[in-house]
């Protein structure tokens, strides 16, 4: 009975016109009441502020991120757009070539290995792209070019249209790319070249099978995407 006393806080609690009062509450439930409740509400309030602080850096973040992510909406609209004015525009093109049938041009004379295309005209006397960083490299095997397609055009307008590679060393001739050259015809469609879309500028390399000689002549050809000769270069370069 001592012990359970001992454990327990006994008051009387005096009130006018009412008779005394006896309470009796355990240590351990004052304990509580005077360090374990406050103590809760504090580690409550701190989760709170915290989470506050966390969700407000959320909401933050998120508002940063939205002007981004607008952005990259717009630009993608205005890139599908400019897909669709250039695909009305090449599709106006190929109509007109092809009602003005084939035409025999003196300065399309170098593409004596490519098909014939409708309406094709020799566009490379004012092109709107150069090549630069031009390297050749010589392996026992293999012989490889590498350069840049350059856009030159006002505006960084984008150029589009197909490269061709064609190596020779000495009478052999090899072209790039190795499924351009239709062993049945004879020739080289235009549509089967390596395809390129650039704003800026196009790295290319082309490897070739290395054959006898000293020296490789390479001729860089590229055609629109409605067959005219857009670009045109010799290079010649010791192996």
């Amino acid at each position: 009975m001592k012990a359970k006393l001992i454990k327990k806080l006994s008051f009387v609690l005096y009130e006018d016109k009412f008779p005394p009062r006896y309470y009796s509450i355990s240590k351990s439930f004052l304990r509580f009441l005077l360090f374990g409740l406050p103590t809760l509400t504090l580690v409550c309030l701190i989760i709170l502020a915290a989470g506050g602080i966390y969700f407000k850096q959320i909401q933050r973040l998120a508002e940063r991120k939205e002007p981004t992510i607008i952005k990259k909406l717009k630009d993608e609209k205005n890139e599908l757009i400019r897909s669709q004015e250039d695909i009305s525009k090449e599709r106006d093109r190929l109509q007109k070539k092809l009602s003005e049938g084939l035409q025999s041009d003196s300065g399309l004379s170098s593409l004596g290995l490519f098909k014939q295309s409708a309406g094709r005209k020799d566009l490379s006397s004012s092109p709107e792209m150069q090549l630069e960083d031009i390297e050749v490299f010589s392996k026992p095997d293999i012989v490889s070019i590498n350069f840049k397609i350059v856009n030159m055009t006002k505006n960084d307008s984008r150029l589009t249209g197909y490269i061709f590679i064609v190596m020779q060393i000495q009478d052999n001739i090899q072209v790039w790319p190795s499924g351009a050259f239709d062993n049945e015809a004879m020739q080289i469609s235009f549509a089967n070249g390596e395809f390129f879309a650039t704003s800026r500028f196009r790295p290319v390399r082309a490897d070739f099978r290395k054959l006898p000689g000293k020296t490789a002549l390479f001729k860089v050809v590229i055609l629109g995407r409605t067959g005219d000769l857009i670009f045109k270069q010799l290079i010649s370069k010791p192996i």
